[in-house]
């Protein structure tokens, strides 16, 4: 049985972590808030925007005109995979989770693109071919999420690879963040890629309603289409990088939480423990006294 001076120990160690715990889970919820927030505001701009270039791109160019490069279709030879984790751990299993769709979606012809120093790491203690690596700060400031998009529009643009998917945890609530790859480049189906979000959000907005009345596109559809496919691919990352965002603090709050309540109960099972011991050790000593024979 353990001495109550080594309980002792062990309790004033356990009531410090759970002080710890107990202020980042304080921190991440207050960070929380804001990234759900955040998250949550960009998912009508994010599928807006996929509508409006669903309807141009059903609309006749002129005779001659091609699609803009990130628009058309091409054969895919060499994937890109951007893996969007954390830069900071204690967010319970959320970076395992979105690996192991990494895994599960492992090829010879593919590379990976890091998002976090925790995403770099892993995908390094894999061996797999790394060609970028990016941080993202929490509050996820434009330009960062325009360096990423730079650089894999000119990766794509100059063949280096032949279409990006990112693999991201998807923040549902507080409770559950699931997950899920989508396909950026080559751009394709909107329709569908609609459908899918509608799908996976809880909240999204009503589709827009049809409007058949002939359209005028100034100062050209085309003009229109290369502009809009840059933007469509720097804002979409941003939001996927906010969606990320809310799911890392949600996760960090709920493990902090985890980790309070178990620390507090580990250290009512030690008080227990230390009150015992010493119990027993009055006790020893009034046994000791009582059986101790009178000096003469």
């Amino acid at each position: 049985m353990e001495s109550t001076r080594d309980i002792r120990r062990r309790l004033r160690a356990v009531r410090g972590t759970a002080k710890i715990t107990r202020a980042m889970q304080l921190v991440a919820a207050s960070k929380m808030r804001r990234a759900q927030q955040a998250a949550t505001a960009g998912r009508r701009y994010s599928i807006r925007l996929e509508e409006l270039a669903d309807r141009l791109l059903r609309m006749e160019l002129p005779s001659g005109d091609e699609l803009p490069p990130l628009l058309r279709p091409r054969n895919i030879r060499r994937r890109c995979i951007v893996f969007v984790a954390t830069d900071r751990g204690l967010c319970g299993s959320l970076n395992q989770n979105t690996l192991r769709l990494i895994r599960e979606s492992c090829s010879d012809n593919a590379s990976y693109v890091a998002i976090g120093r925790r995403g770099g790491q892993a995908l390094a203690a894999l061996r797999l071919p790394l060609i970028g690596e990016f941080s993202v700060n929490d509050a996820v400031p434009s330009h960062q999420s325009r360096a990423v998009a730079n650089f894999l529009r000119d990766a794509y643009l100059s063949g280096e690879i032949d279409s990006v998917e990112v693999v991201y945890p998807l923040f549902i609530n507080t409770l559950r963040q699931n997950p899920v790859s989508v396909r950026l480049l080559p751009m394709g189906d909107f329709g569908e890629s609609i459908r899918a979000k509608r799908d996976m959000l809880p909240d999204a907005p009503l589709a827009m309603p049809e409007d058949g009345r002939p359209m005028t596109v100034e100062p050209s559809l085309l003009e229109v289409l290369e502009v809009l496919a840059e933007s469509f691919l720097h804002m979409e990352l941003r939001h996927i990088f906010l969606e990320a965002k809310a799911a890392e603090q949600s996760a960090r709050t709920v493990a902090m939480k985890s980790a309070t309540d178990s620390a507090d109960a580990l250290a009512k099972e030690l008080l227990l423990a230390y009150n015992k011991a010493r119990q027993a050790a009055i006790t020893a000593e009034i046994l000791e006294i009582c059986s101790s024979k009178p000096a003469r």
